[in-house]
């Protein structure tokens, strides 16, 4: 074929494989798909999601996934790829919008009618960060072309147990223990034009405090570390619950007691005054009894993937020390076609609602 029936080739690709999701495809190159954001050096089986390397390496980051809440693909990006999107997030980062706010462990309102002021489910905590847009993204972003590439959103969906059909490598869905697939529901690009991949900025000073994610999951890659080893860090535990309708009281307020004790209000939290009779009435912190969720810290270094189930396990970034900002970028997947963040949502990270 010649150099514009490949690039044709190319832009059919990357519209069937997207299930005709992502309404921005016109702003990048249509050739991306041929481009080599991603890393197959060290992850060949990328190239067919249905060999059985590829089925081997994907099993092992499901049973990771369900008990830990966490996998990660260290240098998932390749060091050129890599390179140029700190280079477009640091040209951007000074004018990205920032969101100083404060939020309660569950992101719900505050409600002291069906909960007591002091219950944990109240407990409201700051969070400081920056995020470029999707729309914000440079024409030839190698970010964008990751994002769009049929590979990832296949991998994605295999370890979280996601359908992904028409996906240019035959991706079937989740993976059993003995390899076979179980049908469930579909994954598709965000069609967000503002939120579907952005890249948060985390500036010196800026934290983000314990939560639990809206989305099922969450899918990052880092892209800068914060200056100052040891700051800046992401924090998780295992998984304290499998669905939204369990708050997982009492575990999230010994976790925000034990690990975060400045910011707990002096009477302490109505859930653990209820366990107190398990603390021995000691200085001992929790943890170290066995009586807390041990809080860990995952190995996120630049250009690892990360596959995080955040609505079941409560995390947090913490400080950013030094002079440089952590950047990471935030790629957003759907399980219905057609999803846009919520106009709130847009205004709060973003500062506005449309394009």
């Amino acid at each position: 074929k010649n150099n514009n029936d490949r690039k044709q080739h190319a832009c059919h690709i990357s519209h069937t494989t997207c299930h005709n999701t992502c309404s921005l495809l016109y702003k990048f190159e249509c050739n991306r798909t041929e481009r080599r954001s991603m890393n197959f050096e060290k992850y060949p089986w990328l190239l067919d999601l249905d060999s059985d390397d590829a089925l081997h390496h994907i099993r092992l980051a499901r049973k990771s996934y369900l008990a830990t809440g966490a996998v990660t693909f260290p240098n998932f990006m390749t060091a050129k790829a890599l390179a140029q999107c700190v280079q477009d997030a640091r040209a951007q980062e000074d004018s990205a919008y920032t969101t100083d706010d404060t939020h309660t462990p569950h992101l719900l309102p505050y409600d002291d009618s069906t909960y007591p002021s002091n219950s944990v489910r109240n407990h409201k905590m700051r969070t400081q960060v920056a995020s470029i847009a999707y729309d914000e993204l440079p024409p030839n972003s190698e970010l964008a072309a990751l994002y769009q590439h049929p590979s990832l959103i296949g991998l994605v969906g295999a370890i979280t147990g996601k359908l992904v059909t028409n996906n240019g490598n035959g991706t079937k869905g989740e993976v059993k223990d003995d390899g076979s697939d179980i049908p469930d529901d579909k994954l598709y690009l965000s069609e967000d034009p503002i939120g579907a991949c952005t890249i948060n900025v985390f500036r010196p000073g800026f934290h983000h405090s314990f939560h639990f994610d809206e989305s099922v999951f969450s899918t990052s890659i880092m892209l800068q570390e914060a200056e100052k080893e040891g700051s800046g860090l992401f924090q998780y535990t295992h998984p304290l619950r499998q669905n939204d309708q369990d708050l997982a009281l009492h575990s999230v307020a010994e976790i925000i007691q034990t690990y975060d004790p400045k910011h707990v209000p002096q009477s302490g939290f109505e859930e653990t005054h209820r366990n107190k009779a398990n603390t021995n009435d000691d200085d001992t912190p929790l943890a170290e009894k066995g009586k807390c969720p041990i809080l860990h810290t995952l190995a996120f270094e630049p250009g690892t993937l990360s596959i995080f189930s955040g609505s079941r396990s409560l995390h947090r970034v913490t400080k950013i020390e030094g002079n440089r900002s952590r950047l990471t970028a935030i790629l957003t997947f759907a399980t219905k076609p057609g999803f846009r963040n919520s106009k709130e949502v847009r205004e709060l990270f973003w500062g506005r609602s449309s394009v």
